[in-house]
C-alpha cells in the first residue's frame, strides 16, 4: 500500500510532458495527434506542459497549491529542482500585463546576468528566440514584448536598491546574500504601489537565517518545498552522480538536496544563534585599527579539490573582530592569489597571512607573483584544528567577533564543524581562524591575549 501511495504521489507531481513520455508509444501518438501543428510546436515553450504541479503559481489552474490569497510565494527547494525556471516563468506570466513593473534581484550582478537572465533556465530560455525580451544590461532594464518593464538589481550593496517602484518581484537565492535582511528591507520599501496586485516570489535553497524564518512565519506567505529528486527525470546522470550523489545521507545533503531548514548540529563549536547575536551591518562597521586577509590554500586545483579559504577580517580599538568578506574559491594558485590581492587592496588591508603546512614557500611565491611588495606572514599549524578553533569559538560566545552581513557558506562550515567528525576540510573556517589569530597576536608582542572569561589565544 505504501509503495502504491508513493507511486501515486510521484505520478501526480509529474509534468504533462513527463506523463506523456511514460505512455506506451501508441497512446502517446494518439495524444499528440489531437494537437494542432501550432500547439505541437509551442509545447517546448509552454510552461503548462513543462511544469510539475508544484511548480505552478499557487492558485493558478493545475497548481498543486490552490491558495490564491498570497503576497509572497517562497519556493524553497534543493539543487536541480527547477527554482530558477520557476522564478523565470513566473516573471514571464506576470509580464503579459503591459502595465507591470517587475524587480528581479540576485546576490551578485553576475548572478543576475548569468543565472536569472541568460542562464540555461533563466528568463531568456523561457521564450522562443524570435519573441525574447530586450535586456539592456547597462541600464539594468528588461523590455518585455507586452510593454512590461523588468528592473534588475544585485544585492551586493543594499542601499542601491532604493528608488525603483514595482508591483511584482523575483528574489533569487535570498539565503546566499551577504546582506539578506538589509536587501529584503529595501525590496519591501519599493513594494508600495497602490494596487491589490502586489506579489513576490522568492526562490532559494534554505539556510537558517532570521530573514527566511520571518518570511516563512508571515501569514501572507505560501511555501512550496521541493527536493532535487522531484526533478530526477530531467537531471543528467552526470549531474546526479557529481552533484547530488556525493551529498546523499549527509547533513549538507539534507539542506542542499532535500531543502531542509537545518538547525544546530549537536557537538558543533558554533551555533547559528551565537553568530546571529553579534552580527552587524556594513554601516555599523567601525574604524578598524588593523585588517588582514587570511588564506588557507588548497593543495591542488582540480574539480574535486578543496577550496582555498580566503577571509578578510579587522580588529577595532576594543579588540573586537569583524569578519568583513569571504573570497573563498576553488581555482588555480594564480587565480586565488589574484583574488586575495584584490581583497587586500579593496579593504586597505595591513597584512596577508597564509597557512603553509602543505604549500610551503610556493604559497608566498604565488602571492609575490601577483603583488611583489605585499606585507606577508606565513603560519604553520603545529597543533590540531580543534585546539586552534575552540578558543576562537569562545570569542564568539563572548560577543567579541562580529560578522558584517551574512556569509552562508562560511557559517554552514562553522555550525557543522564537530571536532573529529569533519568529512572535508572546512577551508573557510580555517582561514577565519588564521585571521583571528593574526589579529590578536599583534596586540601584544608576546603573542598572548587573555580575555575576561578566561579564554587565551596563544602562539600557534
Amino acid at each position: 500500500m505504501a509503495d502504491q501511495s508513493n507511486s501515486a504521489y510521484q505520478l501526480s507531481n509529474l509534468s504533462k510532458l513527463e506523463l506523456l513520455a511514460l505512455l506506451p508509444e501508441s497512446e502517446r501518438q494518439s495524444e499528440l495527434s489531437t494537437l494542432s501543428e501550432h500547439e505541437a510546436e509551442s509545447i517546448l515553450y509552454d510552461w503548462r506542459w513543462n511544469a510539475r504541479p508544484s511548480q505552478l503559481m499557487p492558485g493558478s489552474p493545475g497548481a498543486s497549491n490552490t491558495r490564491g490569497d498570497w503576497l509572497f510565494w517562497l519556493a524553497m527547494a534543493g539543487r536541480g529542482w527547477g527554482k530558477t525556471r520557476v522564478g523565470a516563468e513566473t516573471v514571464r506570466e506576470w509580464a503579459e500585463d503591459p502595465t507591470e513593473r517587475i524587480l528581479m534581484i540576485a546576490p551578485t550582478s553576475s548572478d543576475v546576468q548569468d543565472t536569472m537572465i541568460n542562464g540555461p533556465s533563466g528568463l531568456m530560455s523561457c521564450y522562443p528566440p524570435d519573441k525574447r525580451p530586450k535586456y539592456n544590461s547597462s541600464r539594468h532594464i528588461i523590455e518585455f514584448p507586452s510593454g512590461a518593464i523588468g528592473i534588475t538589481r544585485s544585492a551586493e550593496e543594499p542601499e542601491r536598491l532604493r528608488g525603483p517602484q514595482f508591483k511584482k518581484f523575483w528574489f533569487d537565492e535570498l539565503c546566499a546574500c551577504q546582506y539578506p535582511q538589509e536587501s529584503w528591507d529595501q525590496v519591501m520599501f519599493g513594494f508600495r504601489l497602490p494596487t491589490p496586485a502586489l506579489r513576490g516570489i522568492i526562490t532559494t535553497t534554505p539556510k537558517p537565517i532570521k530573514t527566511l524564518k520571518s518570511i516563512i512565519a508571515n501569514p501572507a506567505t505560501v511555501v512550496t518545498r521541493g527536493s532535487s529528486y522531484d526533478n530526477r527525470l530531467n537531471l543528467s546522470e552526470t549531474y546526479y552522480q557529481t552533484v547530488i550523489s556525493p551529498y546523499e545521507g549527509t547533513r549538507l545533503g539534507r539542506q542542499e538536496i532535500n531543502a531542509e531548514l537545518l538547525l544546530d548540529t549537536p557537538g558543533a563549536l558554533w551555533t547559528q544563534s551565537m553568530i546571529d547575536s553579534s552580527r552587524v551591518t556594513l554601516s555599523d562597521l567601525p574604524q578598524c585599527v588593523r585588517v588582514v586577509v587570511a588564506i588557507d590554500p588548497a593543495v591542488s586545483a582540480g574539480d574535486e579539490s578543496d577550496e582555498t579559504g580566503i577571509i578578510v577580517a579587522g580588529i577595532d580599538h576594543r579588540q573586537h573582530i569583524y569578519v568583513i568578506a569571504d573570497g573563498t574559491q576553488r581555482s588555480s594558485p594564480r587565480d586565488w592569489a589574484f583574488a586575495a590581492c584584490r581583497l587586500f587592496l579593496r579593504w586597505d588591508c595591513d597584512r596577508m597571512v597564509a597557512e603553509v603546512n602543505n604549500g610551503g614557500d610556493l604559497v608566498e611565491a604565488n602571492i609575490r607573483g601577483v603583488h611583489p611588495g605585499i606585507p606577508y606572514r606565513s603560519v604553520r599549524a603545529s597543533r590540531g584544528k580543534y585546539v586552534r578553533a575552540e578558543p576562537v569559538a569562545g570569542l564568539y560566545e563572548q560577543g567579541k567577533v562580529h560578522h558584517v552581513g551574512s556569509f552562508p557558506a562560511l557559517e554552514d562550515q562553522m555550525c557543522s564543524y564537530v571536532p573529529g567528525l569533519e568529512a572535508k576540510s572546512p577551508d573557510r573556517m580555517d582561514a577565519l581562524v588564521w585571521a583571528v589569530y593574526d589579529l590578536l597576536l599583534q596586540v601584544q608582542e608576546q603573542g598572548v591575549v587573555t580575555y575576561d572569561a578566561g579564554y587565551t589565544i596563544s602562539p600557534i
